[in-house]
């Protein structure tokens, strides 16, 4: 697997798609860092805590894009039947790409965290929260990316087409933030607003406050909650928008999905027919 990991990192440095997803997230940081100086020159207060997240959205396209444009060229020019040939392992070569699948996306969210973390102090009023939280907060996003890198390295080692991967991956995330939007916002819903009536004059008048029907209780709200906490794409926006509640509960579900991707994967690709 060495081997492997040194002929795919020496093809990583080379890729395109690889640098072009550093100097982008390098870029978005800056700008990030552009809005915190405006911000402050017109008394708006922002947190170093602030600026780790904002990167959430952007990071959930990372893994979908770096794998369909790096780890999908594998099939099209044969380099996965070449390994097999040289003698390498099935896990082997499906724990290699996931690996390089982690670097790459790791490598590009380190590089939207350098301006930030260089820049960003100056137009600041410290950190916002606790270091433990903080640390736990960009661990936990962290860890998202990684869940998010398991699943479209699921996606890059089964299906052979790059086309077709391309198109499943993206629409797989925009679909996933669609849902995980959809969920946030019934969350998000009021359990009471302020209700108007007509009197007998045809005036609008105050009704005092009435119950929101649409506001979610009880075990439909644990689900509800359990779908936005458990869903890669939910926690970033969770991230994004600090509406975490859980953030202990949504690094394990990271974990978990990382590692059940890379199980159900590594067993998926021993038995895929690679003609």
């Amino acid at each position: 697997m060495a081997d492997l990991l040194r002929a795919g990192f020496a093809r990583m440095w080379r890729a395109p798609v690889f640098w072009l997803g550093v100097v982008f997230m390098a870029f978005w940081g800056g700008v990030v860092c552009q809005s915190a100086y405006d911000g402050s020159r017109e008394g708006v207060v922002y947190f170093i805590g602030d600026l780790c997240r904002y990167h959430c959205i952007v990071t959930v396209f990372l893994p979908a894009v770096f794998c369909a444009l790096f780890l999908g060229t594998e099939y099209e020019h044969g380099a996965i039947r070449n390994k097999l040939v040289a003698g390498k392992t099935r896990p082997a070569v499906y724990l290699s790409s996931l690996v390089l699948s982690l670097a790459a996306c790791l490598l590009m969210i380190a590089a939207y965290f350098l301006p930030v973390v260089c820049i960003g102090p100056f137009f600041t009023e410290g950190l916002g929260t606790t270091p433990r939280m903080l640390a736990l907060t960009v661990g936990g996003e962290l860890l998202m990316a990684a869940a998010l890198c398991g699943l479209c390295t699921l996606g890059s080692m089964l299906i052979s087409r790059k086309a077709i991967l391309a198109v499943t991956l993206l629409l797989a995330t925009l679909g996933g933030l669609a849902v995980s939007a959809t969920v946030e916002g019934r969350l998000e819903e009021q359990e009471y607003f302020q209700g108007i009536m007509m009197n007998e004059e045809g005036q609008l008048v105050d009704a005092g406050e009435m119950e929101n029907p649409d506001y979610l209780r009880g075990r439909e709200r644990e689900i509800y909650q359990f779908v936005a906490d458990f869903l890669p794409t939910g926690q970033a926006l969770l991230y994004n928008f600090d509406m975490v509640v859980h953030p202990w509960a949504m690094c394990l579900y990271s974990l978990l999905i990382l590692a059940a991707s890379t199980a159900g994967g590594v067993l998926a690709f021993r038995r895929k027919d690679l003609k």
